[in-house]
């Protein structure tokens, strides 16, 4: 019993194999179900580019000593929000699919989520091109497919396969465009306070105490802004977990009974788990 306890991780890890062996898409809907849960930790980003307009707007503001805040356009941050969340929904709504074709499970996914289309743009810093266009327009259609053509379990080859490439163009989108264009923004936002605060601290008019309140602030503020940028690098990283281990499953799908593939993707699956882990606990 003892030398079982010490190979305890060997242990799960078969026996989420041999699980497997009885249920051969086991391994499956247990990566689709992770990535699920993973990707679905959007909606707990409590941050945009709305909100990174209206921060900025409001500082402004504040430094121009202006009670007016009715002024602040942010239309463009607003679109860009709004195709970042069309994007997401698409990706998530292909995953859900997936997670019931691997589970057998016939129940319909709600389809509002992907009845709006999305175009060519150029929203500031976000950009939509062809590429997105007719990547979510495929996973549109295959997402569709699936609930009504009975295109179900026996069919799942067809599903990953025809939906990878568009899975792979979606996914890194939404991962630039939070961990590269929205963290930059933050990025900006913490040069741009790091030089407010640095030309308030040499105003000689201000006593030393003053002066230590407004570094603790300054501190207070900083840390605010890379706590966000934490969140955002956290969800990127299971955004490309998600999208190796979906590689994965289409590079094996003729062979998913084989112990090696089901150990692999059990290990994404485990990996995806633990950054879910480490997002809730920035949440907290």
């Amino acid at each position: 019993m003892t030398k079982q306890f010490k190979k305890i991780g060997i242990a799960l890890i078969l026996l989420t194999v041999g699980l497997s062996s009885c249920v051969n898409l086991r391994h499956v809907n247990d990566f689709a179900s992770s990535s699920l849960v993973s990707m679905g930790k959007f909606e707990e980003i409590n941050y945009s580019f709305t909100q990174n307009c209206l921060e900025n707007c409001h500082d402004r503001k504040i430094a121009e000593l202006n009670l007016n805040a009715d002024d602040c356009n942010c239309e463009l941050n607003e679109k860009a929000d709004s195709i970042t969340l069309l994007i997401y929904n698409s990706v998530r709504g292909y995953l859900d699919g997936l997670s019931s074709l691997s589970n057998n499970d016939l129940t319909s996914y709600k389809m509002d989520a992907l009845s709006r289309s999305l175009t060519e743009n150029d929203f500031g810093s976000v950009k939509i091109e062809n590429e997105q266009v007719e990547a979510y327009s495929e996973i549109s259609g295959i997402l569709l497919k699936a609930f009504t053509d009975e295109f179900r379990k026996r069919k799942i080859k067809e599903y990953v396969t025809e939906a990878n490439e568009p899975v792979k163009v979606l996914i890194a989108f939404l991962d630039f465009n939070l961990s590269s264009n929205l963290a930059g923004k933050l990025n900006v936002q913490k040069q741009r306070l790091e030089s407010h605060y640095f030309d308030l601290t040499k105003d000689p008019a201000l006593s030393a105490f003053e002066k230590r309140k407004l570094v603790e602030e300054y501190y207070l503020r900083l840390n605010a802004i890379e706590a966000k940028q934490t969140e955002l690098f956290t969800y990127s990283n299971a955004l490309k977990k998600i999208a190796e281990g979906h590689q994965i499953l289409v590079d094996n799908i003729d062979d998913l009974n084989n112990d090696e593939i089901k150990i692999l993707l059990t290990q994404y699956s485990g990996d995806i788990q633990g950054l879910i882990s480490e997002f809730n606990k920035l949440k907290n």
